[in-house]
């Protein structure tokens, strides 16, 4: 016979209250602006420093390894570059930077084709890695911001051996 599980003393499933929807929606735009801002704005200060220490030194780190003229393109990487632009303000800045350089003459700049080499790819595939990374720490300070702000709910629990970081 099959039983139903007991309920657990002072757990509720209801859903969560507007201001943790909030917070979570406010920590994940912060987190996307700057990579660990997020966690920093929900009090993890720590976790988002070392969020945004690891993404923006990866970012930035494929660009000067590849160039900004053959690492931030939109023309001929579409898709990594949409996967750059969830860095945020540094895929912003970088696009700004790759604009603003310009040879002198308009139709080469128009006509630059990215260099061949393999320092050109592995700067896109750093850049995007970055930015695919981005997506998962927006997701975890979303998701810690609702646990947290909802103040109801099973208890807080960490994985064992994380030491509360």
């Amino acid at each position: 016979m099959v039983h139903a599980p007991e309920p657990v003393e002072g757990a509720s499933f209801s859903s969560p209250d507007p201001a943790s929807i909030f917070r979570a929606a406010a920590a994940g735009l912060l987190g996307w602006i700057v990579p660990g801002l997020g966690h920093v704005f929900i009090g993890d200060r720590i976790r988002g420093i070392i969020c945004m220490a690891t993404i923006v030194l990866t970012f930035w780190t494929g660009i000067a390894i590849g160039g900004v003229r053959g690492t931030v393109d939109p023309h001929e990487r579409s898709l990594w570059f949409i996967a750059q632009l969830c860095t945020g303000a540094n895929a912003g800045i970088a696009y700004v930077i790759r604009e603003n350089i310009s040879s002198g003459d308009e139709k080469a700049d128009r006509a630059f084709v990215p260099p061949p080499w393999v320092s050109s790819e592995i700067g896109v595939h750093y850049t995007g890695v970055a930015g695919l990374l981005n997506i998962l720490v927006i997701l975890d300070a979303m998701a810690r911001a609702e646990r947290n702000g909802a103040g109801k709910g099973l208890p807080k629990r960490e994985p064992p051996g994380w030491g509360g970081l």
